[in-house]
């Protein structure tokens, strides 16, 4: 029998949409969301663990799994409205629109020929109480999220303004004898890791605790404040495996996954993606070991997107892509309450992750 697990009940939950025409789709990717919000980061923690690990544990059991391990990466961000981007893809910051927040047990009403129907229903499996799934109240993220809406911030200019940034960095960097001694990759990396270059890495983690670490204001000044909703992500490769195939490969300091598409097992969308222009796209997912104190701490890996033959990709297209991505991710929220997440037995303390005097983080902030 397929293992199964009963994952703590929620405090409420929040919706999110996606324009289903942003890429157009059959499925690939959904566009109306619910994430579960528990009480506090710890909660958060264990329950999606308990769903990654089952879910892990069904695949195994049917025999579907490609990847038996290192399929797992986790991010943690403050607030829930953060998207699952790399810097260079952000735009401007902009305070989170005020949420409403609704019952679960009287939902919001609408009018349709003179009679009065719940906006949404909430129902769980017989003689389950809904709330035991939903949590007492629910919010709502507006507006849609769109890719168009993303690229809308993002000038050509812009961007090879972060380029160009970030090459000059990478430059800087390379005066730094334990920089200069890595390969292309590994000193991106570097860069990215202990500056606020903008650039097209998304840095993980492997571990989950590490994610709740940065969630809870971990790298900040002050925990963000209690109340506000954060957000742990898993992104899990073996949830790809009907849109990619996957190779991995050596690299200096560690090894490479890379996912090529299978457009031609997609059936229809295969032809509305290329109607839409999105081009081929080779995820990477490299594991490399930058031999400093604070990425090792921090089980830090880097997650990038290119094309076939690791060329740039059109903006559109990188964004539909994170977009997928980000909906093809694993999240639970959770309620701020003003303290740092840590755990001193497993070394996730501040000391540990973000060691003061740091030789390294010194010479590249000086250079």
């Amino acid at each position: 029998m397929p293992p199964y697990t009963i994952l703590p009940r929620p405090e409420g939950h929040i919706n999110l949409s996606y324009s289903p025409m942003s890429p157009p789709n059959w499925g690939i990717a959904g566009s109306a969301f619910h994430y579960s919000v528990y009480r506090n980061a710890k909660v958060a923690l264990q329950s999606l663990l308990q769903a990654v690990t089952t879910i892990q544990a069904q695949r195994l059991e049917a025999g579907t799994a490609q990847f038996f391990t290192d399929h797992l990466f986790y991010r943690g961000q403050s607030e829930i409205t953060q998207r699952l981007l790399p810097t260079r893809l952000r735009g401007p910051y902009r305070q989170p629109m005020p949420r409403e927040r609704f019952s679960v047990d009287n939902p919001p009403k609408i009018t349709f020929n003179g009679q009065e129907f719940p906006r949404r229903e909430f129902k769980g499996p017989p003689g389950i109480d809904p709330k035991e799934h939903f949590g007492n109240w629910f919010e709502e993220v507006e507006p849609v999220r769109q890719i168009e809406d993303s690229a809308a911030e993002l000038s050509e200019k812009e961007l090879k303004k972060r380029d160009a940034e970030e090459r000059k960095a990478i430059q800087c960097a390379n005066k730094i004898a334990e920089i200069a001694a890595l390969d292309p990759f590994r000193k991106r990396a570097a860069v990215r890791h202990y500056s606020h270059t903008k650039s097209s890495l998304l840095d993980v983690s492997t571990n989950p605790e590490v994610a709740a670490f940065f969630a809870t204001g971990g790298g900040s000044s002050s925990p963000p404040p209690a109340g506000q909703i954060g957000m742990i992500w898993a992104i899990d490769l073996n949830y790809l495996d009907d849109l990619f195939s996957f190779q991995i490969i050596d690299v200096p300091g560690g090894i490479k996954i890379i996912a090529r598409e299978q457009r031609d097992k997609w059936g229809v969308n295969k032809g509305i993606f290329e109607d839409f222009g999105i081009e081929p796209v080779a995820p990477e997912i490299t594991f490399v070991a930058l031999p400093f104190r604070r990425p090792l701490a921090q089980h830090a890996r880097f997650f990038s997107l290119c094309g076939e033959d690791g060329k740039p990709l059109p903006l559109l297209t990188e964004l539909a892509w994170w977009s997928i991505l980000e909906r093809r991710s694993f999240c639970h929220a959770f309620i701020q309450d003003g303290v740092t997440y840590e755990n001193p037995s497993h070394n996730i303390t501040k000391a540990a992750l973000l060691p003061d005097h740091e030789t390294l983080a010194a010479a590249l902030a000086k250079a």
